[in-house]
């Protein structure tokens, strides 16, 4: 179900060890577009695991957990605990919630885009940038898009090498069997990228290809393409 009005949340979810601001230029970016195409956006970082100025061990534990219970069926999400308060705000208001998750910010995404759902709101739009993979749960699979760094050599960003889209799915009845691609996200997409996963969102040289076209643009592309195909 697509929601029915133009004013959009727009949030910025960054990884662990994140430099504060890391993520702006690109969120400002897509506001622009967003703003240019006659949507009301409203926009905010956050930083679900804290930033750089905190304990990096600490924050990958708290990742490895959400990774590991995307169902939160044994502990509350660390980063859709952080995140909440400020994402369901904006549901209340009726906005479009559109989560953009960087690295383990994608996960925190996942997790608080759950928990939006057990309260009665609409599922939120989730674009997952250079993230490790996690199980999408069904009622979230059509609102997920899956970028993911190819550098020179098809060397692939490394993060998203971690985790899973696999689990047990139901079959002959009461019976269930693992499978490798059970909870994919609904699109996946590979781009083209100079550089890896801190690189996503660079505009400057030496992150600009022999047509002009930098990083962040390349990122936006497939980003905004499938935006279009979700958003009223």
């Amino acid at each position: 179900m697509k929601p029915t009005n133009n004013k959009i949340a727009l949030f910025t979810l960054a990884g662990i060890a994140t430099a504060p601001g890391f993520m702006d230029p690109f969120r400002e970016e897509l506001s622009f577009q967003l703003r240019s195409r006659g949507y009301i956006v409203e926009a905010e970082s956050i930083y679900p695991y804290g930033d750089w100025s905190q304990r990096v061990m600490k924050q990958l534990a708290a990742i490895f957990r959400d990774m590991t219970d995307i169902q939160e069926r044994l502990w509350t999400s660390v980063g859709a605990r952080a995140a909440k308060e400020l994402i369901f705000e904006a549901a209340k208001k009726g906005q479009i919630v559109l989560l953009i998750g960087h690295s383990g910010g994608g996960i925190s995404a996942v997790q608080v885009a759950l928990q939006l759902i057990k309260e009665g709101y609409l599922p939120p739009l989730i674009v997952q940038i250079g993230s490790p993979k996690c199980p999408i749960p069904l009622v979230l699979k059509e609102h997920v898009l899956f970028l993911s760094a190819v550098g020179t050599g098809g060397k692939r960003d490394p993060v998203t090498r971690f985790g899973r889209w696999g689990g047990w799915v139901r079959k002959f009845g009461h019976l269930k069997v693992w499978k490798m691609r059970a909870y994919p996200p609904e699109e996946v997409v590979d781009i083209p990228l100079i550089g890896s996963h801190p690189d996503y969102f660079r505009t400057h040289s030496p992150y600009v290809d022999e047509t002009g076209s930098s990083n962040m643009m390349k990122t936006l592309r497939p980003l905004l393409s499938w935006l279009e195909r979700k958003l009223p």
